[in-house]
């Protein structure tokens, strides 16, 4: 199938019109030569009938090409047509609808269609990831509400006792609604491009050995080690996100890796500093690898049953490398389990 632009096709147009034009003329001046012209008449009234087989060229001329010009209107608007009649079928709420170009040969129109029905498909998958982070939402939302709401009724009817733990135990879950809505929040900010960056001074060996020990009941819990190997770096970030990943990476650690050695290395190179964490096992199949940095990803070769979590969190870890104009990977660790790599553009990279 050949496509012609509509410049192309109107010059066609025109030519054929010219030449239709001219071959009309040129039968009906031979017929009239041939047949009806009286070669004895006077030659005062021979402009009368010249005159009028001029008129009847034109006027046969005219229908030609007012037919011509209708025919390729009609192939011209019938795409468009069917692109408007889309359009509204989309609008009513059918995402699926999409538009035939299989008999339209205008290079143009067909470079149309094909970015309507790419919006379309993109406004498709839109909605049907909005459902389902509604619904991975409401889930995730379900089971602290449930708890705290059963839990007060308890204590409302006597049903559990009015001490520290049942208190210790109704913080915990507020706590970790908060933590839910704060990621949320992050990658909301994150899709819509305003998740902005705030930059400062920032020791890193530090921060991360404050990370560390603000979480180490958390990995003691898990059985895991951490083993720290951070060069001194200075590095120009924001402090209060870059925390953010720590505590996700460590937390990611804590629900998902087998007990053993957690190494976490930081270092410059270049222009950029590398964060990796890797354990021991066991580690993410490789179908999975491309979707772990997804929302609600949760991956199903854990040797842990019960994981209490969000499924955010590397999520968040890379909205936040690439609101810093980096990047969050994935690859298998020489542990034998998972290493998750941040690399952060530095401004400031200098080794103390």
């Amino acid at each position: 199938m050949v496509h012609r632009s509509i410049n192309s096709q109107l010059f066609l147009l025109t030519l054929k019109v010219v030449i239709s034009t001219l071959v009309l003329i040129s039968a009906v001046y031979s017929t009239y030569f041939m047949i009806f012209y009286d070669w004895h008449s006077p030659p005062a009234f021979s402009w009368i009938h010249d005159s009028l087989m001029t008129i009847l060229s034109v006027l046969l001329s005219s229908v030609l090409a007012s037919y011509l010009s209708l025919s390729f209107a009609k192939r011209l608007i019938k795409p468009l047509q069917s692109v408007a009649h889309s359009a509204r079928k989309i609008s009513e709420g059918q995402l699926s609808e999409r538009v035939n170009h299989h008999h339209c040969h205008t290079i143009e129109i067909v470079r149309l269609i094909n970015d309507f029905n790419s919006m379309a498909g993109k406004l498709e998958a839109m909605s049907d990831d909005m459902k389902k982070w509604n619904a991975a939402i409401a889930h995730e939302l379900r089971t602290p509400v449930t708890v705290i709401q059963g839990r007060l009724q308890g204590l409302r009817d006597g049903l559990f006792a009015n001490d520290s733990r049942q208190f210790d135990m109704l913080i915990r879950q507020t706590e970790g609604l908060s933590r839910l809505i704060d990621d949320l929040r992050v990658l909301s900010l994150s899709d819509s491009g305003q998740l902005y960056i705030y930059r400062e001074t920032v020791h890193l060996k530090a921060l991360l050995h404050n990370c560390v020990e603000t979480f180490n009941s958390h990995l003691t819990a898990s059985g895991l080690k951490p083993v720290i190997e951070a060069a001194d770096v200075v590095c120009y970030v924001d402090e209060v996100r870059l925390r953010q990943i720590f505590i996700a990476l460590l937390s990611n650690a804590c629900k998902y890796a087998d007990p053993g050695l957690l190494r976490m290395r930081c270092s410059a190179r270049r222009s950029d500093i590398i964060i990796t964490v890797e354990d021991e096992g066991p580690g993410i199949a490789d179908e999975e690898c491309t979707a772990i940095f997804e929302a609600f990803f949760r991956s199903h070769t854990s040797g842990k049953k019960e994981i209490n979590g969000s499924g955010l969190g590397l999520a968040v870890v890379n909205a936040i490398a690439l609101a810093h104009g980096g990047q969050a990977t994935y690859r298998h660790s020489e542990l034998g389990g998972t290493c998750i790599e941040i690399s952060l553009p530095n401004c400031v990279n200098a080794t103390l």
